[in-house]
């Protein structure tokens, strides 16, 4: 009779789920220990990570690069402030919300259909949605009756949260948008983590691949970078929803600027890893921060030379470094990781 060998179950990663208990425990004590300009600052550094994660997705893990993503993000915040003016009646906030995702996720559906249908892909999508930024920049600029052109978006009525008409909280408060941030930080990483782990996850990976292959094997890759785009998108448009209450609707959001920043926030964390979108985003705008007080004139030469050592040695970003098989089989000596 063949005998059957039980193998004993692999290890869990204990320092992976010690760390992410750690950070999430700082993350809700934080308001208590930490000034409200703090609280403010770390707020609005998990909303520019949701946005690094949204790039993450197309980028890290379906190979296309965006070099506009700030239009969705900009997007986002702009039509949250419009529908804030259109709609002055109680619960307008939840209507807005649900606009600034949706018209973002609309304009890449069209976006990306003329794009992914027409075969455009590589250095060829990049430039054409980098030409599509200046385009939004300027009919940001042009429309001031409707955006406030150069001057930004405001006079918009209090964002509210709770149940509308009879109990409500301000949302620039800055615990409630800072736990705003934080829910909707965990909300998206746990998304982006279930996306890529599915089946439609593992079909985004075979056309990063190999996109030839993956048509071969009947994949419809237009359609499949369509829906991703489209779902990427949305969580950009969500990020700026949030980043209204904290911030300052200007037509900086959509610019160049913004777009090239985000690449550098993912590249930084570790691209195709989802969690060092947030780590990325987070160290470069902590460093920008401190920095720009300690040398006013040169933090920008710092911060980008910063950028220029960590795609030079690190090509991984920090993430990609704390996974080295170096310190994986050190930890796993110590029985920290499977």
């Amino acid at each position: 009779m063949a005998s059957v060998t039980i193998r004993p179950a692999p290890a869990r990663p204990l320092a992976g789920r010690l760390v992410a208990s750690a950070v999430l425990l700082f993350l809700l004590v934080f308001p208590a220990i930490a000034s409200d300009y703090e609280v403010g600052l770390l707020g609005k550094f998990l909303v520019f990570g949701i946005f690094a994660l949204s790039l993450d997705l197309i980028w890290g893990f379906s190979g296309v690069v965006n070099f506009g993503h700030a239009i969705f993000f900009g997007a986002g915040a702009y039509a949250m402030g419009i529908l804030l003016k259109a709609l002055p009646f109680a619960g307008a906030t939840y209507l807005a919300m649900l606009g600034g995702v949706l018209f973002p996720a609309l304009l890449a559906l069209v976006m990306g259909y003329f794009l992914f249908y027409g075969r455009v892909s590589g250095v060829f999508f990049g430039v054409v949605t980098l030409a599509l930024t200046g385009a939004a920049h300027s009919i940001i600029i042009v429309n001031g009756s409707l955006t406030g052109g150069m001057n930004g978006l405001y006079g918009y009525p209090e964002p509210k949260l709770g149940i509308p008409g009879l109990w409500e909280i301000s949302w620039y408060d800055a615990n409630v948008s800072y736990y705003t941030a934080v829910i909707g930080s965990v909300g998206c990483l746990a998304f982006s983590r279930w996306l890529v782990k599915s089946d439609f996850g593992r079909a985004i990976g075979a056309i990063r691949e190999n996109e030839d292959r993956a048509a071969f094997l009947g994949y419809d890759v237009p359609q499949i970078k369509l829906i991703i785009f489209t779902i990427a998108c949305a969580m950009a448009g969500l990020s700026g929803v949030l980043y209204v209450p904290i911030g300052f609707i200007s037509p900086d959001l959509i610019g160049i600027a913004m777009s090239a920043s985000v690449l550098v926030w993912v590249a930084v964390g570790g691209r195709g890893t989802l969690i060092g979108a947030f780590i990325g985003a987070l160290l470069v705008n902590y460093l920008q921060t401190l920095l720009s007080d300690a040398f006013v004139v040169l933090w920008l030469l710092l911060v980008g030379l910063f950028f220029i050592l960590v795609v030079l040695f690190w090509p991984g970003g920090i993430v990609g470094l704390a996974r080295h098989e170096s310190l994986r089989a050190w930890l796993r000596k110590r029985g920290l990781v499977a």
